[in-house]
């Protein structure tokens, strides 16, 4: 009787059978071996896993009748973390945040770096050690400019080049001064500065040297310091002055094929390869007192001394320039040279072949 008996399924919690359970039945009588055979036929087992696979697959209904969110599987496994690794490294991703993709330093570590990143090369300072002549005193002044103006006449040069620059005190409540220091340079070892703070009228000797015929005043800007000292002093006509003097800015445009507005500081750098020391302490300090102290007195000078460099070298590659115009003219015809020109060629240096 006991090889007859079928032992019962013991119920659980959601009503399913337990392994033990399972293995019982299968070894139980023919009959019932028969009807679960019957029943697990091939459709019916594939239509039970299209059935439970679309029982895991919809969302189970809440309470209020909107289907709940279903759970994901987390299938980041320790393998599928390394293989994910591995691809990032191999083929970083495209899109990168903004700090990775402006800054080009790491970029430039391995190869030479970029013309945009090169560090600026720091320029020696300019050393003037010439003579600087101070004068304050209406004869004084009157005295210095005819000696200045007999030894121009001296010059076999049908032009004489002289440095011309300014001074006078600012206040942001007030703005500009009177004009207080006026500093010339005919030769680079010896500058003048006169400080006008005494004078109610400029001496006729200072007023006839920089009107010369022969003497060709330049600096930068120079055409409103003009037109601020027939300001300051009605004695003095702007315009005569206007008409012959040179900007080294302006110039240096037409002889280098360069742009822009210079400044005195920056024209030193491109020129002369020389740095200027525009200490603001210096150049915003109180020019119409007198005595004007050395470190005022160097600041003067120098403005007119590097001027008067600037301008020798740009005469020389203006000299250099046409006369390499010329010879290129001679040996290709006009047709090259302004086709040549038109492709950015400043005739600086010497061209001895031409490939069009």
């Amino acid at each position: 009787m006991d090889k007859y008996l079928i032992k019962m399924p013991i119920k659980t919690k959601a009503n399913e059978m337990p392994e033990q359970t399972k293995a019982a039945v299968k070894k139980g009588t023919p009959k019932t071996s028969l009807k679960e055979a019957k029943k697990e036929t091939p459709k019916s087992a594939q239509l039970k896993d299209k059935e439970n696979a679309e029982e895991n697959t919809t969302p189970k209904q809440s309470k209020r009748g909107r289907p709940a969110a279903v759970k994901r599987k987390n299938l980041d496994t320790p393998e599928l973390k390394e293989e994910k690794k591995t691809a990032e490294i191999e083929n970083p991703p495209k899109r990168r945040s903004s700090r990775t993709t402006r800054s080009t330093r790491s970029m430039a570590e391995d190869g030479p770096a970029s013309p945009e990143k090169e560090e600026p090369v720091k320029l020696p300072f300019i050393k003037y050690k010439g003579a600087i002549k101070y004068y304050t005193e209406n004869q004084d002044i009157a005295a210095s400019a005819d000696d200045v103006m007999q030894w121009v006449e001296k010059q076999k040069e049908d032009v004489v080049p002289m440095a011309f620059d300014m001074e006078w005190p600012f206040s942001f409540q007030t703005g500009p001064g009177k004009s207080s220091v006026i500093q010339i340079c005919v030769d680079e070892k010896c500058c003048y500065v006169y400080q006008l703070s005494n004078l109610k009228k400029l001496p006729a000797a200072l007023v006839a040297l920089i009107n010369h015929p022969k003497v060709r005043l330049h600096g930068v800007n120079i055409k409103a310091d003009f037109r601020k000292l027939a300001r300051d002093f009605p004695e003095v006509s702007a315009e005569p002055l206007i008409e012959k003097c040179v900007d080294l800015g302006v110039w240096c445009n037409e002889i280098c094929e360069t742009g822009g507005r210079w400044s005195l500081e920056r024209l030193a750098n491109f020129i002369a390869k020389k740095a200027m020391d525009k200490s603001k302490k210096v150049r915003m300090s109180k020019w119409h007192v007198i005595p004007l102290d050395e470190n005022q007195l160097m600041y003067a000078a120098i403005d007119v001394y590097i001027g008067q460099v600037i301008y020798r070298d740009l005469e020389k590659r203006e000299k250099v320039k046409l006369q390499n115009e010329e010879e290129f003219k001679e040996q290709n015809g006009d047709a090259a040279f302004k086709a040549v020109k038109a492709l950015g060629e400043t005739f600086l240096t010497k061209i001895n072949e031409v490939t069009l």
